[in-house]
């Protein structure tokens, strides 16, 4: 009996198609991220989100397919999701062994959208690099990439690996090395390409190169650096580190503190480390210094070069036994590697005591469970990407283990045997039963049964009710997995007479160990004994009884040991029973070792023999060939001969299909022998692809073929003739032009002329003398030239010649063109040409007799030949001196400065060199004018020492290498007001009173008032009081003396006085102190006054008297608007009086003093009068105006005197089209009612300035009219 306990093979997923690390698309053109893996059973697909939710449909933006592919649909923009089309995907397979999921993929979407692409302008030094920057919106950065345009329709490509002066970054930035003036003459255009929409945006405006002349010496300033610059290995990156300074700067570079030199991956330029080819050794940190006489800078960037990331698992599939340790090791390749994470079944996996990282990268578990099993991954981060390995662990086949076994037992008839084995392994073992060597046959009183239990064993048993004596013998238990057998035995003796089995005869090879058991029952048994042939046994060392009746036979020989063999079994009361076998050896055959070699070798056409002879064995022998495994039949190249113990194998001119393991098997009745010769067909060379004559044009690429096969497979290999050693050749090696491939092919990149000549291609394996070919490479050559652009300049009115001159084959035409247009030579007959050849070249030159400004352009001249066509351009400059600067305007001044700005003009085709300011006061000429000079770099300038509220002209002269502008149009500016610059002056103070001070001034020197006058600081305080002054405000009323009275004081006190002017910016200084002590009794106290009425001439006031005191007389003072003080002497026996005479419309400021025989009282408080009336009031135009053809009349008595008579007018007249007036009288009296303004145009617009003048004021009038035309 034997239980079956066979396991399905299962196999956990794997992906066939993994996910992209990235996917990106535009809106319009959605995507499809494909997953696929294999398992068995197959694998159940889905997607999840970074924090592990499901990904599910989402109608018009989210789809999946029943293949597992994510699919992304086009969708409007409107409908744009960041959670959907900005996230990270993971993609899940899972079976009944385990899950895995993929590493991550990065969706982004761009959405398909308007954007503008800017250029601004940019300074530099003249010799220095310039840096011109493209801007781009931040949505769109990622997805674009860039190139640059000139205003010449040059199309700007980076030249930095051929050394040029040319440089376009990721960034999108334009690096201009050893920038000149031409430079700056030049605009240049940004335009973007979009690398998923193909979309092509160009900058709408042009940035120019403001090219500065070195204003003295300068320490380098570096104005563009990079902090930071992320590439993948195999890249070509370029560093930037653009200083500028004067000396022009020169630059070294350091990585990790060590100076970088240039190489043949390595090329220095100003303000530019290149890198090509770059791997992850590149990575670190470079320090670029800008160094000059006058000082250095320096800079930092950090350089990460990254490799593609992958993760293999060692082993792949791991199986495992139960109990015992494993490793396994996460195989990590790329850069960065920052971050490690190991899952089981797609969830972290949690580690512990048993379960342990010994690295990041190896993880170990000291006792392998059950619970183990299933798929593992090891995942690798860094900032840019994911990736996994994948391995599924297995429990291992673990051979078979006896964990319970049974006893010997001694039992007597009729009783009931119960035996039972438990065993583990994996997977499952069968256990079976035999007794004797023999199987157990179930009947009513035996049952066999078997059943696992929870712990994975296998329990199985035999059952024997009512045991008899035949029962008994040696009962055996065999587990029996793929990975082993493990046996057990005891016997079972049951209490009787002896008592044997049957036994079966058998057939033994000579050679071999032969074992007899005697299948003896019955219990106690005291011998056991075998005879052969009636004599007892052992009768030779090769013959062992052992214990329990087994009869050993070692190397059993046919006449020795075949036979009939007899085994007797007694007890102790003499019973004994026989049993009989009968044993037939057998020789089995064996071929000759020493004519049948392992391996042997032969080449390609030989005649190959093997022999198989037979040196024993029982016939009839069968003897066959085969060939890996074929059996092998004649045909015409092979024979086999068979002789009485041998065959022959002739193989007749052997290729190289006949190589392969060649086996000779000889068998019969009893066994079989075979032995097996490896045959080893050696090829020489010979051609597959034979390479022939090439032509090529300089600068391509050209292929060479050239392969052979042959055993072993050849070597492929190019060489070349020395120059120095005819007939002398030189192996081709690898370079960055020149690369041989594995299959022999030849590629040369950018053909240089040098490459023309001859080539050998070999092919050897040391079999036969090798092939060699030799072949000859042409190469053509296009027109080159060794500048593609030059720039010219010529004085205006000069002669000039441009030399185009190029290499190339003849034969060659010449073409020029002026601004991308052919160039006309007969009508323009200023203009020649001149040509001359020799064998390689060809100079054309272009002569312009005498130049004009409008023949700057850019002249290109275009070469052909059969083989290609090139141009050079040269940018002509005619040049001339400048234009005068425009747009001058004041645009901020201050009380000292005046700051100017200006457009520059036509530039004459030649760098400003400076401009000058020219700048007088308005009532000088220009002959007494001040200069300010400055640099052609500026448009902006600050006048400084002028005077406060001046009125200053200004104009600006522009000037270049060859001469000076003309001065540009006049501006008129003014200063703003200053604090004043003096003190009052004749500041005077007399005792009024026992409480008030007179204080009397003069207003500061004019020339120090700095602006309108508004008012003065009276300060005072108790003389050698150490508080601060009090200061009382007193208005600017004229240019005057100015009186003011200090009221409130104390009696008989010394005080100290001062005054301080002051305007709309602030006080001036100080006057000195003055000293003044109040009396010891007072005059009497000046009446209030109150205005009471006034009319067109005159002004009533009135006070009130004092009956207590006796008053001399009183004072009336007062003043018009800008007058001086006036005064009236009144009566003091009235209270009121009438100023007569005043002005019509003018406000008066009115104050009274009272005097005794003390002196004057303080003056009373200032009030302020009006006379009734305003300015003149002007009329409508058609009241004002009869125009005629030639003549206008006005109407004076049309104006309305505003309550104030009007004494004159003031006329002046001008078309509108001039700026200056025409005065057609100063002063026209009120009594003239009208006045005619003659020998004016017919049909022609004029302007009327009219002013009316009265006391109360001026008011002005401007008119617009149009003269009648002639009717006929």
């Amino acid at each position: 009996f034997s239980m079956a306990s066979r396991q399905e093979r299962s196999r956990g997923p794997r992906f066939i198609h993994e996910p992209p690390v990235l996917v990106e698309f535009d809106n319009s053109s959605g995507a499809m991220v494909p997953c696929t893996a294999e398992a068995n059973p197959t694998p159940f697909l889905q997607w999840v989100l970074q924090d592990g939710s499901q990904a599910h449909e989402l109608t018009g933006l989210r789809h999946f397919q029943p293949d597992g592919s994510l699919v992304f649909p086009p969708f409007r923009a409107e409908a744009y999701r960041q959670d959907v089309h900005d996230a990270i995907y993971r993609c899940v397979a899972s079976n009944i062994v385990g899950i895995i999921r993929s590493r991550d993929v990065r969706v982004k979407v761009s959405i398909r959208q308007f954007y503008k692409v800017q250029v601004f302008d940019e300074f530099v030094i003249k010799g220095n690099t310039a840096v011109m920057r493209c801007h781009v919106p931040s949505f769109v950065r990622d997805y674009v990439t860039f190139t640059w345009e000139r205003n010449d329709g040059m199309k700007m490509t980076s030249t930095a690996l051929q050394g040029g002066r040319y440089s376009i970054l990721p960034t999108g930035k334009l690096y201009i090395r050893g920038v000149t003036a031409n430079d700056g003459r030049a605009s240049y255009k940004c335009v973007a390409h979009h690398r998923l929409t193909s979309q092509v945006t160009s900058s709408d405006t042009s940035g120019r190169l403001i090219v500065r002349d070195p204003q003295g010496e300068s320490a380098p300033n570096i104005l563009d650096r990079q902090h930071l610059v992320q590439a993948t290995e195999g890249d070509t990156i370029e560093l930037g580190c653009v200083a500028q300074g004067f000396p022009v700067p020169t630059y070294r570079w350091y990585k990790e503190g060590r100076l970088i030199y240039g190489g043949h991956r390595v090329l220095h330029l100003e303000g530019s480390l290149i890198l090509q080819y770059v791997s992850s050794a590149d990575s670190g940190n470079y320090v670029c210094v800008a160094n000059n006489t006058k000082g250095e800078e320096s800079v930092d960037i950090n350089v990460i070069i990254y490799a593609s990331l992958s993760a293999y698992i060692v082993p792949q599939d791991h199986v495992a036994v139960v109990g015992e340790p494993i490793t396994l090791n996460c195989s990590l390749t790329g850069y960065p590697v920052p971050t490690v994470q190991w899952m089981k079944n797609a969830a972290p996996l949690e580690t512990n005591s048993r379960i342990r990282l010994i690295k990041q990268e190896i993880l170990y578990f000291s006792v392998v469970e059950r619970e183990d099993r299933g798929m593992y991954q090891c995942f690798v981060y860094n900032d840019r990407e994911s990736a996994q390995g994948t391995t599924e662990l297995k429990l291992g086949e673990v051979s078979p283990k006896l964990v319970i076994t049974f006893t010997e037992q001694n039992l007597k008839p009729g009783v009931d045997l119960s035996l039972s084995c438990s065993a583990s392994g994996n997977p499952l073992p069968q256990v079976t039963w035999n007794v004797e060597e023999f199987g157990i046959p179930e009947s009513s009183r035996i049952r066999l049964g078997d059943y696992v239990t929870s712990k994975g064993h296998v329990v199985s048993y035999v059952n024997i009710s009512d045991v008899r004596i035949e029962d008994g013998g040696e009962y055996s238990c065999m587990a029996t997995n793929m990975a082993g057998v493990m046996k057990h035995s005891a016997s079972v003796n049951i209490y009787g007479p002896p008592v044997i089995r049957p036994m079966r005869n058998i057939s033994v090879l000579a050679g071999d160990t032969m074992t007899l058991r005697c299948p003896v029952a019955g219990f106690p048994i005291t011998s056991i004994t075998w005879t052969r042939a009636g004599s007892p046994l052992p009768i030779s060392l090769r013959q062992q009884v052992k214990p329990r009746g087994k009869l050993l036979v070692k190397k059993v020989d046919r006449e020795t040991d075949e036979g009939e063999y007899t085994c007797t079994a007694k007890n102790s009361d003499g019973q004994s029973a026989s049993g009989k076998v009968s044993v037939s050896v057998n020789v089995a055959p064996h071929i000759d070792e020493d004519v049948f070699p392992e391996k042997r070798t032969a080449t390609e056409g030989e005649r190959v023999k093997q022999l198989c002879t037979i040196v024993k064995g029982d016939p009839p022998i069968r003897i066959t060939w085969d060939k890996d495994g074929v059996p092998l039949n004649r045909d015409r190249g092979r024979r086999i001969q068979s002789l009485d113990d041998s065959s022959l194998l002739v193989l007749k001119h052997v290729k190289f299909g006949d190589s392969g393991n060649y086996t000779c098997h000889a068998s019969n009745s009893a066994a079989s022998d075979s032995r097996t010769t490896e045959l080893i067909v050696n090829v020489p060379p010979r051609w597959l692809t034979e390479p022939v004559d090439k032509s090529v044009i300089r600068g391509e690429t050209v292929a060479i073929d050239c392969l052979a096969e042959g055993y072993p497979k050849p070597r492929m290999s190019w060489k070349r003739p020395l120059e120095t050693h005819l007939g002398t050749f030189r192996e081709l090696h690898p370079n960055f032009r020149t690369q041989v491939y594995s299959n022999g092919t030849l590629t040369i990149q950018d053909v240089e002329d040098n490459d023309a000549g001859h080539y050998i291609c070999q092919a050897t394996n040391d079999i036969g003398s090798g092939l060699t070919k030799l072949i000859d490479v042409t190469v053509h050559a296009p027109p080159r030239f060794e500048s593609t652009f030059t720039s010219q300049t010529v004085a205006k009115g000069d002669k000039t010649v441009l030399k185009c001159e190029a290499q190339g084959d003849q034969p060659v035409v010449v073409k020029w063109q002026r601004d991308k247009h052919p160039l006309d030579l007969e009508t323009e007959k200023r203009f020649s040409v001149r040509q001359a050849m020799t064998e390689s070249t060809v100079e054309s030159s272009l002569t312009i007799s005498v130049t004009d400004r409008y023949d700057s352009a850019l002249y290109t001249c275009i070469v052909s030949n059969g083989y290609g066509s090139g141009e050079t351009n040269i940018q002509l400059i005619v040049q001339e001196p400048p234009s005068p600067p425009t747009d001058v305007s004041a645009i901020s001044q201050s009380s000292r400065t005046i700051e100017l700005s200006w457009k520059p003009s036509y530039s004459g085709n030649s760098a400003i060199t400076k401009y000058t300011i020219q700048y007088k006061n308005i009532t000088s000429n220009w002959e007494q004018c001040s200069q300010l000079v400055l640099s052609g770099f500026e448009t902006s300038a600050t006048v400084r020492e002028l005077l406060p509220v001046s009125s200053y002209d200004f104009r600006i002269i522009a000037e270049n290498g060859l001469g000076k502008s003309t001065p540009s149009e006049v501006i008129t500016s003014t200063t703003s007001e200053e604090v004043p610059g003096g003190p009052p002056l004749d500041v005077a103070v007399e005792a009024t009173g026992a409480r008030s001070l007179k204080v009397t001034w003069k207003p500061p020197r004019k020339d120090l008032l700095h602006g309108r006058l508004l008012g003065y600081y009276l300060g005072y305080k108790k003389k050698d009081s150490i508080e601060s002054f009090q200061y009382k405000n007193v208005d600017n009323l004229g240019d005057g003396e100015v009186t003011n009275y200090l009221t409130n004081l104390e009696r008989l006190t010394s005080y100290v006085v001062l005054v301080q002017a002051y305007n709309s910016v602030g006080p001036g200084p100080r006057s000195d102190e003055i000293h003044s002590t109040t009396l010891e009794s007072s005059p009497p106290t000046s009446p209030g006054l109150t205005v009471v009425s006034s009319t067109s001439s005159s002004i009533t006031v009135e006070w009130e008297n004092n009956e207590d005191m006796v008053f001399k007389d009183y004072i009336l003072y007062y003043k018009a608007e800008g007058k001086d003080w006036m005064t009236e002497k009144l009566s003091t026996t009235t209270h009121k009086y009438t100023l007569k005479g005043v002005q019509c419309g003018t406000r008066y400021r009115l104050y009274m003093t009272a005097s005794n025989s003390l002196g004057t009282g303080e003056p009373s408080a200032t009030v302020t009068g009006r006379t009734k009336g305003g300015a003149p009031v002007s009329p409508h135009k058609r009241m004002f105006l009869m125009i005629n053809a030639t003549f206008v009349t006005l109407n004076l008595g049309s104006w309305q005197d505003g309550g104030c008579p009007i004494q004159y007018f003031s006329v002046r007249y001008r078309p509108t089209f001039q700026h200056v007036w025409n005065t057609v009288a100063s002063r026209v009296m009120a009594l003239q009612k009208h006045l005619e303004i003659g020998h004016l145009v017919p049909g022609r617009e004029y302007s009327l300035l009219v002013n009316a003048y009265n006391e109360a004021g001026t008011t002005e009038a401007e008119y617009t009219f149009q003269t009648l035309n002639y009717t006929f």
